[in-house]
């Protein structure tokens, strides 16, 4: 039963997707990247101080390695999410798996240890395959480019992220740590970039978003780490793809948001292997 947290933080991260796109109407990425931040920073170091644990451990260089990879891929995440209907946005999100099996084929090559392997390599070629489907660079669908590179750009650099969350896992760094000190940088970075991109006019309206963009992000962590943490590593990973359905609904509803054919193809292809490409790793390694 505590798999069924993933579909908990999936919602959760598509609302959040949806407050990122409200919030983005009146205020600039800068503000919505520093308000991501923030609740959980208030939260987290409450329950660390809270409890008298320490804030940091002796793994700082590994945490700066997994916070600019984050980072990164947060910011072309969030702007892909403001420039793409939610559900095709979340769909290059996911496709982080499809990069994760691609860089432990890489390093299994040079290490001299990959055989053959079948799904994971099949699941490769159609997910990327698919992602040419929601390009669809053949005729003219209507989305942003820059957008949609920015979208698969951020799936590379959440997978990069999210193997080096698993090395501070193997260090025995504690979840709430991680997203702590991931948190302290999101909010850095947020902080940095308004001094570019100067500060919008806050009214009660779009401070909800903003806060909605928090809130709702922080609840979609915490459910994810629950989910991955004590329920079925499968059966997680399966339900964490729900993610692309209630994003492309919320997408429907607030804005008439709808995905042509080829665009749908793409979605279910990527989706597909994905999860192939996700069950494979986490058996395999």
């Amino acid at each position: 039963m505590q798999s069924l947290w993933m579909l908990a933080a999936s919602l959760f991260f598509a609302f959040m997707g949806m407050f990122i796109k409200l919030a983005s109407s009146q205020h600039n990425l800068g503000e919505i990247v520093l308000f991501r931040g923030i609740p959980s920073i208030i939260f987290i170091v409450l329950y660390a101080v809270y409890h008298r644990l320490p804030l940091l451990g002796n793994n700082l260089k590994t945490h700066a390695r997994r916070n600019l990879s984050g980072i990164t891929s947060m910011w072309l995440g969030f702007y892909s999410t403001t420039h793409l209907p939610l559900g095709t946005a979340s769909t290059l999100i996911y496709t982080s798996p499809l990069f994760i099996a691609a860089i432990l084929l890489y390093q299994g090559y040079f290490l001299g240890i990959l055989r053959l392997q079948w799904l994971r390599f099949g699941a490769l070629v159609l997910g990327f395959i698919g992602v040419l489907f929601i390009f669809n660079p053949l005729t003219e669908n209507g989305l942003n480019q820059l957008a949609l590179l920015a979208g698969l750009l951020g799936g590379m650099m959440a997978a990069v992220a999210y193997m080096t969350v698993r090395s501070l896992g193997q260090l025995g760094e504690p979840e709430w740590r991680t997203v702590m000190l991931f948190s302290a940088s999101v909010v850095f970075s947020g902080g940095i970039s308004l001094l570019f991109f100067g500060m919008s006019t806050f009214n009660l309206q779009s401070s909800l978003y903003l806060l909605g963009v928090g809130l709702f992000g922080l609840g979609g962590q915490l459910c994810m780490t629950r989910s991955f943490s004590r329920g079925s590593t499968s059966l997680t990973a399966t339900l964490q793809y729900s993610g692309i359905i209630f994003s492309a609904t919320l997408g429907y509803w607030m804005w008439g948001e709808t995905i042509d054919a080829m665009g749908f193809f793409g979605i279910l292809l990527v989706s597909l292997s994905g999860l192939a490409a996700t069950l494979y790793t986490r058996q395999k390694g």
